[in-house]
């Protein structure tokens, strides 16, 4: 049970910052009184009065105004936040931005089905692990690493999860294998069409020779006897289409092939030296 104090000790001024009126900004002056903690047992001999609703200790803005900067941070982060701020007439600075974001509420069971992926922390140099809920699409925990030792640990103390979704990972594959042996583990969609992908590029880049040589059999080779005809539609020639790479190379072949022919009278280098004057008086000649 709290018992109210009566023993003031002195006054002083907040300064809070509102919501904007009008698109000004919008700061409340308060002044609020300080008492005596008349309790024995208390390591504080004084404390201040607060305003429900309005002030909470060591504050300088209001709760709605901290619902916003919190609401902003998690969209924009530190720097585009406080620009964000400053344009909506509650500026603030980004270090004071990012201390509105407080550590999520690890739950105390594993979601059903968890992703497990790698993060950076500076790209080439610290790495993490991010663990998502993957039915809700809601981060559960960052991991300060990314080796299976941690995340065994983790698995461990918080038992549940039915199906992993992972990277190729084989330090991933090893932890789950040893915290959790029944959960199934499956390759996220993401990595499968990268792999994919990948492989696909390798496999046409080791073999670009020969799919060159039979496109260009395709392109240059006679019309096969099942093939319809082509046939000239709208004044277009039918002849087969090259590409324009080989356009370009057989047109310069045959611009650099032809004899080098002169045609008229030929140029002579014009004399750029200056012309002695027809009088008797010459500029370059000392007197």
């Amino acid at each position: 049970m709290k018992d109210a104090s009566r023993r003031a000790h002195s006054r002083y001024g907040r300064r809070l910052a509102e919501h904007p009126a009008g698109g000004r900004r919008l700061v409340v002056k308060l002044e609020v009184r300080r008492f005596f903690c008349d309790a024995p047992d208390c390591r504080r001999r004084t404390f201040v009065e607060q305003i429900e609703g309005l002030t909470t200790r060591y504050s300088r803005a209001g709760p709605g105004v901290k619902e916003l900067w919190r609401s902003v941070a998690l969209v924009a982060g530190g720097r585009p936040g406080m620009w964000l701020c400053n344009s909506l007439a509650v500026p603030t600075g980004k270090a004071r931005l990012l201390g509105q974001l407080h550590t999520p509420e690890v739950p105390a069971r594993s979601p059903r089905v968890l992703g497990v992926d790698d993060f950076a922390f500076r790209r080439s140099r610290t790495y993490g692990t991010i663990l998502v809920d993957v039915e809700k699409s809601a981060p559960v925990d960052l991991l300060a690493d990314r080796t299976s030792a941690t995340l065994a640990v983790w698995l461990t103390a918080h038992p549940g999860v039915e199906i992993v979704c992972r990277d190729r990972d084989s330090g991933y594959s090893r932890a789950i294998k040893e915290a959790a042996p029944d959960a199934t583990e499956v390759a996220d969609r993401w990595h499968l069409l990268q792999n994919l992908s990948a492989a696909a590029g390798k496999t046409c880049h080791q073999h670009r020779a020969c799919l060159h040589k039979y496109a260009l059999d395709d392109v240059d080779g006679p019309t096969s006897a099942t093939a319809p005809p082509i046939r000239p539609q709208d004044g277009l020639n039918a002849r087969p289409c090259r590409s324009r790479a080989e356009q370009n190379t057989s047109h310069w072949q045959r611009v650099h092939s032809r004899p080098c022919r002169s045609e008229g009278p030929q140029r002579t280098q014009t004399n750029l030296a200056p012309k002695p004057a027809s009088s008797g008086f010459s500029p370059f000649r000392q007197c």
